[in-house]
This record gives C-alpha cells, sequence and structure tokens, in this order.
C-alpha cells in the first residue's frame, strides 16, 4: 500500500529513522541533496527491476521522496512498489526549501 505523507511527517521519518529506507527519486540532472544515509535513484521505466533487486523485502518502510516542486516521481514510484506487493511505501513531495530539514531547523 502506498501512502502520501506531510511535510512534518515526513521531517520526522528523516530524524527518527528507525527501519525505514529514503529513496531521492532525483532526476538524472539534479546533484543529490546530502541527507544522512539516504540513496539516490533516478525514477525512470527501469525502477520496478532496480528497486527489489536492492530491497527485496516487501515488508521494508521505504519513503520515496523528490524536492523539486511539482514532481510527480514520488507518487509514481510509490504505485509501482504498492503493484509489485511492498507493504509500506510512503511518497512526500517537497521542495528546495526542504534541504534544511535534514539541519533541524524548521
Amino acid at each position: 500500500m502506498k501512502y502520501e505523507i506531510p511535510r512534518e511527517m515526513f521531517k520526522q521519518r528523516l530524524e527518527d529513522r528507525l527501519n525505514f529506507v529514503f529513496v531521492d527519486l532525483l532526476p538524472a540532472d539534479r546533484t543529490p541533496v546530502n541527507f544522512e544515509n539516504v540513496i539516490h535513484i533516478n525514477y525512470s521505466s527501469k525502477f520496478k527491476n532496480e528497486f527489489p533487486v536492492l530491497y527485496p523485502d516487501k515488508g521494508q518502510n521505504v519513503v520515496l521522496y523528490s524536492l523539486q516542486k511539482g514532481d510527480d516521481a514520488p507518487a509514481k514510484a510509490a504505485q509501482d512498489l504498492a503493484d509489485l506487493g511492498y507493504h509500506f511505501v510512503y511518497f512526500y513531495n517537497g521542495t528546495a526549501d526542504d534541504i534544511v530539514l535534514d539541519k533541524g531547523l524548521n
């Protein structure tokens, strides 16, 4: 199942980590934001094949996000993972202003 999460929940998950894997769905032309313990995957038609190789456990908690305003990759990737049978998929559509989240400034 997939769930869209608000900014505050994204911030809380980013700070707490627990057993979440964070995936920045950065476009190929963007430099990744330097959040700690985040993997970077360019969302493309290959995503459905690449992600299960990295995380085969369908019970894995996953947070997919993009910090590009208007980017629909997190919602599409979340649907892809839900279609593959992943149970706990969360997605967040942010903006470049969220870079400060990892520094605890807001």
